[in-house]
């Protein structure tokens, strides 16, 4: 994973930094990274390595993809949200805010990993920061945390979907997977229009008041109208059919009933402005009875995929939420003390191998401890 730093004292720490982040019990300070190394001067050398120095995090993440791509055989790439706490302002991309997956307003950071998921595993391989528009606009802030310049302000939802943009370029060598996301928080209207300019087929969980175009038989003409997403999938459940998925929490295979339809997404003219054309979409609704109202919705512009498919690709955020809380927790993904934007990616990118390591090695020895009961 570190072939391409050029020099060997680089790719010295860059192991130290791993084996750190794989060994250290608790927080991963810098202080408890060098004490693997075992001499004084690893903190300040380590330090230096992470934030100030000159190899780039992109060719190690474009490894460490290629090697899951072929070894994971993934079945999408699941978009994942952090919130990162921070008690100061002068972490990079720091802003105080309401963050879902933390459950209170809190100042901290955000960024989107981009995971290569199947239902035994997954790990995370890119990620997109956050920067808000205020933070940037601030010269001593930008300079302070060594932001380049060609970076620019983005949106959650921007953030998001250039994560995944950028896996499809042809430098990462990548079979294209769908974008599975939560998009429940988020404009799900900026994300089906940016996904679709980009031509990136995705699956999106969405909330049930997502306003969608469908068809009313009782109206004149065509019949379309707008719906919340929950009335429009109302309507459908009556063609529900059971589907089978794997919880990832118990490794046991689990019944739903799924439905879908068809729909189209309002779209609003600015003036000025020419109409975007109207894309067909699927929506797909899960119900864990066949009582009440569905427990997720999900929306597509894979229109001509089954929407049992679709909601099976869905639940993959359920493999990346379980492997991020259970592995990238432990590997300190949140853990970085420094202020800088290069080290925060380094370390996201030091942490992402360090989880591929975790996952691997303990897929080889249940695989190993497997085949000596199948031998017993």
């Amino acid at each position: 994973m570190l072939a391409s730093l050029k020099r060997r004292d680089q790719r010295a720490r860059g192991e130290w930094y791993i084996e750190g982040l794989l060994s250290v019990q608790g927080r991963k300070s810098m202080r408890a990274l060098a004490a693997v190394a075992g001499y004084g001067a690893a903190e300040q050398s380590l330090h230096h390595f992470i934030s100030d120095s000159s190899w780039r995090w992109t060719p190690v993440r474009q490894a460490l993809a290629k090697n899951l791509d072929r070894v994971l055989l993934p079945q999408a790439w699941v978009l994942n949200s952090m919130a990162i706490p921070k008690a100061g302002e002068h972490s990079v991309g720091v802003e105080e805010s309401f963050r879902t997956e933390l459950g209170r307003v809190v100042n901290s950071q955000q960024a989107y990993g981009v995971w290569l998921a199947g239902e035994d595993m997954s790990a995370p391989v890119n990620w997109g920061l956050v920067l808000p528009a205020d933070w940037l606009a601030n010269e001593e802030r930008r300079k302070r945390a060594k932001i380049p310049d060609e970076v620019s302000a983005t949106t959650p939802e921007l953030c998001a979907v250039n994560s995944v943009v950028e896996l499809a370029g042809p430098d990462w060598g990548l079979r294209r997977r769908p974008a599975v996301l939560d998009a429940r928080e988020l404009d799900a209207a900026v994300l089906v229009e940016e996904f679709c300019r980009r031509g990136v087929p995705f699956v999106m969980r969405v909330s049930g008041s997502t306003r969608l175009v469908g068809f009313d038989g009782s109206l004149p003409g065509r019949g379309e109208r707008v719906f919340q997403a929950q009335q429009l999938i109302e309507w459908a459940k009556r063609f529900s059919r059971p589907v089978g998925w794997v919880d990832p929490d118990y490794s046991i295979t689990r019944s739903i009933l799924v439905s879908g339809t068809r729909v189209t997404m309002p779209t609003v003219r600015r003036p000025g402005a020419k109409l975007p054309p109207e894309r067909a979409l699927a929506l797909v609704g899960g119900w864990s009875g066949a009582k009440g109202k569905p427990a997720e919705l999900w929306l597509s512009n894979l229109v001509d995929v089954p929407p049992v498919a679709l909601l099976r690709l869905g639940r993959l955020t359920r493999r990346v939420a379980k492997d991020f809380a259970e592995v990238s927790g432990r590997v300190g993904m949140r853990d970085f003390e420094g202020r800088s934007y290069a080290g925060w990616h380094r370390h996201a990118t030091l942490c992402s191998v360090a989880h591929a390591i975790s996952v691997l090695s303990t897929a080889r020895r249940q695989g190993f401890d497997k085949s000596q009961e199948l031998s017993a």
